[in-house]
């Protein structure tokens, strides 16, 4: 077995992997207390207003968090196309991992220039709590995409062993958790609203670890290249078969 490090495409892509999670919980952490969708219209409007500046940095923080996700994704897509050349699997991986970017970087700027609007023209502030809720189911239905990228990323993991196994059915479990979250858009309140804190928190952790765990495996950067030609694998037979 060969092992390969000629240079450090996958190291920098679980780089950025890492530094999507730590900019997104600092943007997080710049947005404080997010109203609910379902407190008062005023409510809503009075944190639009007074917190436009938070905002407007928060959404920057997420922009920066999901292009540093696609890169990790990308990263990831190349390493399974690495293991398995023949297969679509790593296509469909990258198109995920692309669909769920652009839907995210359109949530976020929408959600950016509505608050700025809202704020410079109060009048606005009156029906600011309409598209405030649209953008917060808009995010759980973002859900779907969110759940086929982990769906198709633990399928090729366990086609190619190009990590262990395990990460290949968390990221099944994953997808599982995202999917029902998705089907809270049904709910107006409680703990299986939209925006409940439950099924955010659930959610959030299990993708944040999944995440982080894969950026670690892909910064050790551990290829090998079977002599006889057949595709490599990160962390050789012994981590596939965990």
């Amino acid at each position: 077995m060969i092992h390969v490090k000629e240079n450090h495409d996958f190291r920098w892509a679980g780089i950025a992997g890492v530094g999507s999670l730590v900019v997104a919980i600092i943007g997080r952490l710049v947005l404080g207390n997010l109203p609910r969708i379902t407190d008062t219209p005023m409510t809503i409007a009075a944190y639009l207003a007074q917190y436009r500046s938070q905002v407007l940095m928060a959404a920057l923080l997420f922009a920066i968090a999901t292009v540093l996700f696609l890169w990790f994704g990308v990263g990831l897509s190349h390493a399974f196309r690495r293991a398995d050349e023949t297969s679509d699997l790593p296509a469909l991986v990258m198109a995920g991992y692309i669909l769920v970017s652009a839907i995210g970087f359109m949530g976020i700027s929408v959600f950016a220039g509505m608050t700025y609007a809202v704020s410079v023209h109060r009048p606005l502030l009156l029906i600011a709590a309409g598209p405030y809720t649209a953008l917060v189911v808009v995010g759980a239905i973002t859900g779907v995409a969110v759940a086929a990228t982990f769906a198709v990323t633990g399928w090729a993991i366990m086609r190619g062993h190009v990590l262990p196994m395990w990460m290949g059915w968390c990221a099944m479990v994953v997808a599982a958790v995202r999917l029902l979250a998705a089907f809270a858009v049904g709910s107006t309140g409680g703990v299986l609203a939209p925006d409940s804190p439950v099924i955010a928190i659930i959610a959030g952790v299990l993708t944040a670890l999944w995440v982080l765990a894969a950026s670690w495996l892909l910064i050790r950067e551990q290829l090998e290249i079977p002599a006889g030609g057949a595709r490599p694998a990160m962390g050789g037979p012994a981590m596939g078969g965990t």
